[in-house]
C-alpha cells in the first residue's frame, strides 16, 4: 500500500492514543454531558374518569421519556412508577379517589446502555379526584318481619361506600316517613311501627345505594308487613261480618233480593260461622210484594240453618237500627244485647251500633259482639265522624264489658287504606289495643277489596273497608276476604251483595 500523508497522519493518531500520548496540535473531545431540566412546570388535568386521569405537560427539551408516580398521599410515600413516552394517560386507579400526581423527565446520555437515563427531580403535583361509579343494582329487596317490626335486607352492591332506608306508611313514602342513614351492613331492623303487628296494614321500603361522592341507586319499592300477633286460647270461635246490600237497593248487576237472599244463605252454609255480624239488614218489604218483609223472611231462614237473631226485625220507617247479630242457638245463650247511637251526619237516618254478650254452652265462656255501620258521608276525623264513631264504639264496649272479656266487632267502617291523609278511623282502633283480624298469618284473597262492585274481574288492592276487629283475644287463627273467584281474579258466581262476608277463626281464652 502506498503511504501518503493522510495515512501517515492517522497513522501515527492511533498509535499515539494507545500510548496515551497527544500529538502535538490536535485535541481530543471530552464525553457529551445532557441539559437537565433545572424545574418542571405542574402537570396540567385534562379530564378525569372512573379509572384514570388524563394529563397533559409541556415537551421538555432533550428529554426521551417521562416518568410518573402517583399515591393517595401528599408525600408520595410508597408511590408507583410508571414510565411514559407519548401516553399522558394514568389509569388503573380506583374511582372516587382523590390522587397526588407527578412526572419527572428522562435523559439518554450518548453511548449509555439502554435503560441508563439521567433524570430530572419530581415536579411540583396535581391533586385530582376520579369519577365516582354509579352504585351497582339491587336485586329485590327481602323483608322478614317480628313483633311491630321489620328486618329489611338487601345485595351489596358494587362501588357502594354505605346505604340509606326510609320506610313510609304509603306507597308515595310520604306518609309517617322514617329515614336511616349510614348503614354499612346490608340488614336493618326497623321497630315502632305504626302499622304494627296488629294492623294488618303494609309498609313501604326502599333502599338507597351511595357511593363516595353521594351518586346514589335506589331500589324497588317493598311492600312489608310484621309478623301476625301470636295465637293463643282453647275455644275456637268462627266470626263473620257481612253487609247484606238491602233488600230494596239498587245497584247495577245486581239481581233481586230473592235471588240474593238464597245466595247470602249458600254462602253462611258453607262457612258456617258461629256468630253472624250483619250490615243493611233493613226490614223493609220485599221488592214486587205487598207486605213480606225482608228481614223477617231472612230470620226464617237463618234459623233453619241453626241460627238465633239478637231482637226482633223492626218495623220498616221507624227510626230502626240496621245491623243485627246472629249466632248458633246450639252453642251459645244470650246473656244480654243492646244498641248504642253512633255519629251520624245532619239529615241522615240514624245509625247505631247493635251488641250481645253471649256464653258458650259448653265452657261458659262469655264474650261480646259488635256490629257496625258507618255512613258513607262522614268525614275521615272531627267531632262526628268515622274516627268519633270508632271512638264511640271503643268507649261504649269499655263500659259494657265491665270485666274485659273477650270482643269481635265487625262491620262496615267505609273507610281504606287508600283514604288520604290516612285511614285515620282504623289507626283509631288499632291505637285504642284492638286487631285486625286480617293480620293474621294465614290469610286467604287479603289483598282484594270486600267490595266487588258486581264486575267480574276483581283487582289486586288495599281496599278493604268491611272487618272484623278484636280486643282480648291473642292473635287470629285465620282470616278470609270470602270471594268465588279463579285464579286471575274473575267472579264464577254472581255474590249476594256487593260486599263480601269477612271470615275470622279465633280461639277465646
Amino acid at each position: 500500500m502506498k503511504s501518503t500523508p493522510l495515512r501517515r497522519a492517522a497513522a501515527a493518531l492511533l498509535a499515539a492514543s494507545l500510548l496515551g500520548a497527544f500529538v502535538p496540535g490536535t485535541a481530543v473531545a471530552a464525553p457529551a454531558q445532557v441539559q437537565v431540566a433545572a424545574s418542571l412546570d405542574r402537570p396540567e388535568l385534562v379530564s378525569a374518569g372512573y379509572t384514570g386521569f388524563t394529563l397533559a405537560w409541556d415537551a421538555v427539551s432533550g428529554a426521551n421519556r417521562y416518568e410518573v408516580r402517583y399515591s393517595t398521599r401528599s408525600d408520595m410515600a410508597g408511590a408507583p412508577v410508571i414510565e411514559k413516552v407519548n401516553s399522558r394517560y394514568l389509569g388503573d386507579l380506583e374511582d372516587a379517589t382523590t390522587y397526588y400526581v407527578q412526572y419527572r423527565a428522562l435523559y439518554r446520555e450518548p453511548g449509555s446502555d439502554y435503560g441508563e437515563y439521567v433524570r430530572s427531580a419530581w415536579s411540583p403535583s396535581l391533586k385530582a379526584t376520579t369519577q365516582a361509579n354509579y352504585p351497582g343494582a339491587f336485586t329485590p329487596l327481602k323483608a322478614s318481619g317480628g313483633q311491630d317490626s321489620i328486618t329489611v335486607s338487601w345485595n351489596r352492591t358494587a362501588d357502594t361506600t354505605h346505604y340509606t332506608v326510609k320506610i313510609a306508611d304509603n306507597m308515595a313514602m310520604t306518609l309517617r316517613p322514617r329515614t336511616f342513614s349510614n348503614i354499612t351492613g346490608t340488614s336493618l331492623k326497623i321497630t315502632k311501627l305504626t302499622h304494627g303487628s296488629r294492623s294488618s296494614m303494609p309498609s313501604f321500603v326502599r333502599v338507597y345505594a351511595h357511593n363516595k361522592t353521594y351518586k346514589t341507586r335506589t331500589s324497588v319499592r317493598l311492600t312489608a308487613y310484621p309478623a301476625a300477633p301470636a295465637v293463643g286460647g282453647s275455644e275456637p270461635l268462627s266470626v263473620a261480618s257481612q253487609n247484606l246490600m238491602c233488600a230494596s237497593c239498587k245497584v247495577t248487576g245486581a239481581p233481586h233480593w230473592n235471588t240474593r237472599k238464597l245466595t247470602h244463605l249458600k254462602t253462611i252454609k258453607a262457612k258456617n260461622p258461629d256468630v253472624l255480624l250483619l250490615q243493611e239488614a233493613m226490614n223493609v218489604n220485599i221488592p214486587g210484594t205487598a207486605n213480606t218483609k225482608a228481614m223477617t223472611d231472612f230470620q226464617a231462614r237463618l234459623k233453619s240453618l241453626g241460627y238465633a237473631l239478637d231482637r226482633t226485625p223492626e218495623k220498616a220507617g221507624t227510626k230502626h237500627y240496621w245491623n243485627r247479630i246472629a249466632y248458633k242457638g246450639s252453642k251459645y245463650t244470650l246473656v244480654k244485647r243492646g244498641t248504642f247511637a253512633l255519629p251520624t251526619p245532619a239529615g241522615q237516618d240514624r245509625r247505631g251500633a247493635a251488641w250481645v254478650a253471649l256464653k258458650s254452652k259448653k265452657t261458659g265462656k262469655i264474650f261480646y259482639a259488635v256490629s257496625f255501620h258507618a255512613d258513607p258521608k262522614l268525614p275521615l276525623t272531627g267531632t262526628v265522624s268515622k274516627t268519633s264513631l270508632i271512638e264511640t264504639i271503643d268507649r261504649q264496649m269499655k263500659a259494657i264489658n265491665t270485666r274485659n272479656r273477650a270482643v269481635i266487632v265487625g262491620g262496615d267502617l267505609n273507610s281504606s287504606f287508600y283514604q288520604l291523609p290516612s285511614n285515620a278511623p282504623h289507626e283509631a282502633f288499632i291505637k285504642a289495643g284492638w286487631t285486625d283480624t286480617a293480620s293474621s298469618a294465614a290469610k286467604t284473597d287479603f289483598l282484594y277489596p270486600t267490595t266487588n262492585g258486581y264486575r267480574k274481574q276483581q283487582t289486586s288492592t288495599f281496599g278493604r273497608i268491611d272487618y272484623v276487629f278484636t280486643k282480648n283475644i291473642a292473635g287470629t287463627v285465620s282470616y278470609e276476604n270470602v270471594l268465588d273467584i279463579d285464579a286471575a281474579g274473575r267472579l264464577r258466581s254472581t255474590p249476594g251483595s256487593d260486599h263480601n262476608m269477612v271470615l275470622a277463626k279465633l280461639k277465646l281464652k
